[in-house]
């Protein structure tokens, strides 16, 4: 700040501590008038430009402060340099007052690249109104020049509009699933719903037993009573019809978050009329009356869509539609598990009120593309005339399934055919992004991702028509594919910190160990962090490179730390876009950062000899001594060998993870059951399910063992060394060698968390619950429950199967008899786990296979085997990265 001579400057202080506070620290550098002679000015090192304080200035002044900035002229010129004529700066007075900040700073960031006429264009743009980026304009301008400077000026133009279009569409998309989600509840009553909508469930079906008997049955009467054809018909009938009505009431639900109340409804009006009509008055009152100890909600949705055509009012529409999502999600599982429940002796059924419905609302899937083959068997639809549908084609069960994903934002369920109920996941998490595809998440992300792709030795294609084929373009150039090779040495001081919080904050570490990682975090962060300089350094392991991670998990900051005399120093630390983190984060990685021991001299190999017989007793006297001498030193290589393999690798870094130290293995080994089951039930969090379960699947000592050629009672006395119990003195020497030691702590190690993993199975854990549901494939997911099955059918668990019967539902279809199939390669992680595979058969034959109710969410054991089908065919597609 500079000012006259001999004036105060305690106004101007002031002024300008409430202009930062306001505007940001480089609001300074705007050159504003605070009085008295007195003009703020930007420090020298600052970062940023005059453009970007003037445009934090007009944020804060608006139009009528211009004159604090010197006047007109020199705020245009400040902006928009040689370009800023008399209709630019209309233009940019017209954004500025109309609050259209994003255009004006994507103007001023492309007066480089643009002419007079074309920011004109630019600045005339709408549909990102109130969308605040945190980056400057300087450095958009310089990602600008990047991507586009080889375009002429007239392409140049094109490809902005063009990305503008498609970050409005994203945006738009993202408003409004906000939209429509907040027409729903905050609190769910799905379980209470749930509870009363079996009350009644139960309530009709005890009628039919009364009624087939005729008296009040006895507990035995009613175990033999069973369903004729006209029963199940009925039952389906009913079925359909919460179907029918839970579908209204979303579509309505969706209408009216779209276009409001009156509107709206108008628009489903036909929809819920046909709704309606399946549900006749007492059939409503019996599902609205009140059960003593239950919600008050009605039983049924079709309660509520007949309410929404009785009165119109903004608040009882409101009402009702808050639950739509409750009443989908009930009915759904409903649906899918007496769908389940239907003997397939069955052969018939058309679905009562099925064409009334679709004449009402139409289809929302293409019924000649819907090749879910019929309930009971016969032809899919999608080879038949549209008027041939039925209740067994089961389109109406998706399109229940549709209409839940519309509310959450999908387009579509995911539909997973199979030969009896198709699988359906109408809240499908969104795939993961693939490295170096710039986000669309916000315009200067768009073109920081793409900056990224040049910086890395990307050509841009000088032939493309819009954004789209200017990103793939880039991302299919040859140097991208050798940026992402590759593997980090992470130096072990490091190492032990992964997962751990920062000391004094609730920010985790994560470390960067390949190339793909930081393109990713590059991709959300809007940096260069997975440029050529940073995927060097950190592969000679000359730096680390981490994120720091907030309770979500979210990227709060990346840091790049490296190593000086006696420890370690941060050399760099930014947030998003490159902007400086919190000056209480930034103090504190600093202070950790200086703390940490520094990198360890490598250490020689100590020298491998064979074991040879005390002194003084001749040779052939024990001859189990041959096996040492012979099969010693062959073991210590190949279990050299197999402690660097990079499954091995892996699962040692874990175990550094979950214990926190370098000598993770050692410690973990002498925790006993009760404490190293706490362990891993927060590693859960930490760590995840999934990849715990790769790292106790790495068995380096008995690879080793299985490798090595010695005879058979020499195999059975070596493999003792791989069993949790105390070795003899003939394999104790071998047992404490420098090498075996650690790959025996790591064997026995990876048992002992397995077990523990068996026990939370067991207590019905809820952190291994939710863990099951988002991140156990297939092969996890069989092991867990043959395990469940073989302790009994305790009262929280579902049974998946008949009694006796072998195939199991779901798709992809699996048979447990099937000898090359995923339950009999899982028996033995499930004996692992603690199961009793002699008493698994019995109860598969006794009760059916079973599963824990916790681990089945929506859409019941199908949704939960078909996801996990899906993580296992992306596991075994492409070797999955240890931090997934």
């Amino acid at each position: 700040m500079v000012g006259s001579v001999g004036a105060d400057p305690g106004c101007a202080v002031a002024e300008l501590a409430r202009l930062v506070e306001l505007g940001g620290v480089e609001i300074a550098g705007a050159g504003i008038d605070l009085g008295d002679g007195f003009v703020s000015a930007r420090a020298a090192g600052a970062r940023g430009d005059r453009r970007d304080a003037v445009l934090a200035a007009l944020r804060v002044l608006g139009i009528d402060g211009v004159e604090r900035l010197g006047g007109r002229a020199r705020v245009l010129v400040a902006l928009f340099g040689p370009a800023a004529t008399k209709p630019v700066g209309a233009a940019a007075v017209e954004a500025v007052a109309e609050g259209r900040w994003a255009a004006l700073e994507l103007a001023s960031a492309a007066s480089d690249l643009l002419g007079p006429e074309q920011l004109e264009r630019v600045l005339s743009l709408e549909g990102l109104e109130g969308a605040r980026s945190r980056v400057r304009p300087s450095v958009l301008a310089d990602h600008l020049g990047r991507v586009l400077g080889s375009f002429p000026p007239r392409r140049r133009l094109d490809l902005l509009l063009d990305l503008w279009t498609q970050v409005t569409a994203r945006r738009d998309a993202a408003r409004r699933r906000e939209r429509i989600l907040a027409t729903q509840a905050r609190q769910s009553r799905v379980d209470d719903l749930s509870q009363r909508y079996t009350r009644h469930e139960d309530d009709l079906l005890l009628s039919d037993v009364r009624l087939d008997i005729g008296h009040e049955p006895s507990p035995a009467e009613a175990a033999r009573w069973i369903p004729q054809t006209w029963h199940w018909h009925k039952y389906l009938d009913k079925a359909l019809h919460d179907a029918i009505a839970a579908t209204a009431l979303l579509r309505a639900a969706t209408a009216v978050a779209d276009h409001g109340v009156h509107e709206g409804l108008a628009r489903c009006e036909p929809e819920l009329t046909a709704a309606a009509s399946l549900m006749n008055d007492w059939t409503a009152g019996h599902a609205a009356r009140r059960v003593p100890g239950l919600t008050g909600l009605p039983a049924r949705p079709g309660c509520l869509v007949r309410d929404l055509l009785r009165g119109r009012s903004d608040d009882l529409v409101a009402q009702r539609l808050a639950r739509a999502r409750d009443y989908g999600i009930v009915v759904m599982e409903a649906v899918t598990k007496l769908l389940h429940a239907v003997p397939d002796s069955m052969s018939e059924w058309d679905g009562w009120g099925l064409r009334e419905w679709r004449a009402a609302a139409g289809y929302t899937r293409p019924p000649d593309r819907w090749e879910q083959p019929p309930l009971f068997g016969g032809d899919p639809l999608a080879g038949r005339p549209a008027d041939s549908e039925t209740g067994r084609d089961l389109l109406w069960y998706a399109d229940l399934a549709d209409a839940l994903a519309r509310l959450h934002g999908h387009d579509a369920a995911v539909i997973d055919y199979t030969d009896t109920v198709p699988g359906v996941d109408y809240n499908a998490r969104p795939a993961r992004p693939e490295p170096f595809v710039p986000r669309l998440d916000s315009l200067p992300l768009a073109v920081a991702g793409a900056a990224q792709l040049v910086s890395l030795g990307a050509s841009p294609p000088q032939l493309c028509r819009d954004w789209t084929e200017l990103v793939n373009g880039l991302v299919d150039s040859v140097g991208i594919a050798v940026a992402t090779t590759g593997t980090f040495r992470v130096p072990a001081p490091l190492a032990a910190w992964d997962g751990l919080l920062v000391p004094g904050t609730k920010v985790r570490i994560d470390w960067a160990r390949d190339p793909r990682t930081l393109a990713d975090w590059a991709s959300y962060m809007g940096n260069c962090i997975a440029g050529p300089h940073y995927v060097g350094d950190a592969a000679k392991g000359r730096c680390g490179l981490a994120a720091l991670r907030d309770r979500e998990g979210r990227i709060i900051a990346n840091l790049e730390v490296r190593p000086v005399r006696g420890g370690w120093r941060v050399a760099e630390l930014q947030a998003r876009f490159n902007t400086d983190p919190e000056a209480a984060l930034d103090k504190r990685v600093r202070h950790w950062a200086a703390r940490i021991p520094p990198p360890a001299v490598p250490e020689p190999e100590p020298t491998v000899r064979a074991a040879r017989a005390p002194s003084g007793r001749p040779p052939g006297r024990r001859p189990h001594d041959r096996v040492l001498r012979e099969a010693g030193e062959p073991l210590i290589r190949l279990v050299q060998d197999a402690m660097a393999a990079p499954e091995a690798v892996q699962a040692a870094r874990t175990l550094e993870v979950l214990h926190g130290g370098l000598s993770a293995a050692t410690a973990l080994r002498r925790l006993g059951p009760d404490r190293i089951t706490p362990v891993c039930r927060d590693a859960l969090v930490g760590v995840g399910l999934a990849r715990l379960w790769r790292a106790t699947a790495s068995r380096p000592l008995a690879n080793a063992l299985t490798a090595l050629d010695v005879g058979h009672k020499e195999a059975e006395l070596l493999g003792l060394l791989v069993a949790d119990a105390p070795l003899p003195g003939l394999l104790r020497t071998l047992a404490r060698h420098p090498v075996i030691a650690p790959a025996r702590s790591a064997e026995l190690v990876a048992h002992r968390i397995r077990a523990a993993l068996g026990r939370l199975a067991r207590d019905g854990d809820p952190a291994l619950a939710r863990s099951v549901t988002l991140q156990a494939d297939t092969a996890l997911l069989c092991a867990l429950v043959v395990a469940v099955t073989s302790w009994g059918a305790a009262s929280h668990t579902t049974r998946v199967t008949l009694p006796g019967r072998t195939d199991v539902p779901g798709f992809p279809g699996s048979d447990m008899a099937d000898a090359d199939g995923p339950w009999q390669r899982a028996l033995p992680d499930a004996r692992e786990l603690g199961a009793d595979i002699e008493a698994f058969w019995e109860h598969v034959a006794v009760g059916g296979l079973r599963a824990h109710e916790r681990w089945l969410g929506n859409g019941g054991w199908p949704a939960l085997w078909a996801r996990a089908a899906r993580l296992r065919a992306l596991s075994t597609a492409s070797p999955p990265h240890w931090m997934d």
